[in-house]
């Protein structure tokens, strides 16, 4: 079955995920992509990669009460807010063709997993987290709700990455990683 899906952020990760959602179609066709919500008001009308936008967030909402959403927002307080905005909605798993996700690993609503990326067994990953592309989480780690995994980036075995964390593109996290907290190379 062919669903609705509407991308909320028409900027370069909104982009990403589209391509994502295209690569998925490619393989089965199973999102009809409605286009893009952004509250950025220069981008109230017009298209981004050949999808149309769709108005400001509440506007889509209501004009598409029954489609899925995908927050494609990288600043992890503005998704979470966005988040609590649209409440009602389904937020899919969005999982690359090419990623390797284990079928120990557990998922919540809104995860998105980018091309290449590894999830190992065991892995736990809460509401609205990002395993970008090439990124690997090992095995029992624990990513919290909201948190981001940027490219290249690694989570080691049996650690736990604190709600709305970022771990910056080819870091190798070694130790668990507190809240909010930002690492970077």
């Amino acid at each position: 079955m062919v669903r609705d899906i509407m991308i909320v952020g028409a900027g370069g990760w909104g982009r990403e995920a589209v391509w994502t959602l295209e690569r998925i179609n490619a393989r089965e066709m199973t999102w009809n992509i409605l286009g893009f919500a952004d509250d950025d008001p220069t981008k109230a009308s017009g298209s981004v990669e050949g999808y149309p936008l769709l108005g400001n967030v509440e506007k889509a909402s209501h004009d598409h009460p029954g489609a899925a959403v995908y927050i494609a927002i990288g600043d992890n307080a503005v998704r979470e807010s966005i988040y609590r905005r649209l409440r009602g909605h389904d937020f899919p798993v969005i999982i690359d063709p090419s990623a390797d996700v284990a079928p120990t690993a557990e998922m919540r609503h809104g995860v998105f997993i980018g091309p290449q990326a590894v999830v190992s067994v065991g892995a736990e990953l809460g509401k609205f987290a990002i395993v970008c592309a090439r990124a690997g989480v090992d095995h029992d780690t624990k990513m919290g709700d909201f948190a981001m995994l940027r490219p290249a980036a690694t989570l080691l075995g049996h650690r736990t990455v604190g709600a709305r964390a970022y771990i910056a593109a080819g870091v190798v996290v070694r130790e668990d990683v507190g809240e909010g907290v930002t690492l970077s190379a």
